[in-house]
């Protein structure tokens, strides 16, 4: 007997499909998460604000395990990030934190599946993002904050140093 629990689960969708898997998910009534923002694009004439994903190729749905064959078959998803052969839930808490960093920061939000060394925890004690909690990762000189999405990877923003404080 599968949970009725209602879970957090990553899904890959057909390339560029994102928001289109979205809409299929609003018309059958499946709860989704699609993490979006704003970025400036350049054409060869012009400069365009466009609104893209911040992690290509996945939307993330909130149901129980009897839900599964539906969301599979909504056209444009294609399989749940799954770990020895399993769909794996990602902790409620984590998809929070994102939504956070999503709506508030000042800087776009990149996302990364490389698996980071871990680092000091900080607290973004001043700015937007105040409040929230992550790990110090440095990379190319900048410093950014990573929140980890436990077997998915780690959204990833830009905050000053003076924003941030260590946590014992």
């Amino acid at each position: 007997m599968q949970s009725e629990e209602l879970r957090w689960y990553a899904v890959y969708t057909a390339p560029r499909a994102e928001k289109k898997v979205s809409e299929r998910f609003e018309q059958e009534e499946i709860e989704y998460y699609l993490p979006l923002q704003k970025v400036k694009r350049r054409w060869s004439d012009r400069l365009k604000e466009v609104i893209v994903p911040v992690i290509h190729g996945y939307i993330f749905v909130h149901i129980p395990a009897t839900k599964f064959r539906k969301v599979l078959t909504v056209y444009g998803a294609i399989a749940f990030v799954r770990e020895e052969g399993i769909p794996v839930s990602i902790p409620e808490k984590q998809i929070d934190r994102l939504k956070f960093m999503v709506n508030y920061s000042e800087e776009p939000v990149e996302f990364s599946q490389e698996q980071f060394e871990p680092g000091e925890t900080v607290n973004i004690c001043r700015g937007a993002l105040q409040g929230l909690m992550g790990e110090l990762v440095q990379i190319k000189g900048k410093h950014k904050v990573a929140i980890r999405l436990e077997h998915f990877g780690c959204a990833l923003t830009i905050v000053p140093l003076s924003f941030l404080e260590k946590v014992q």
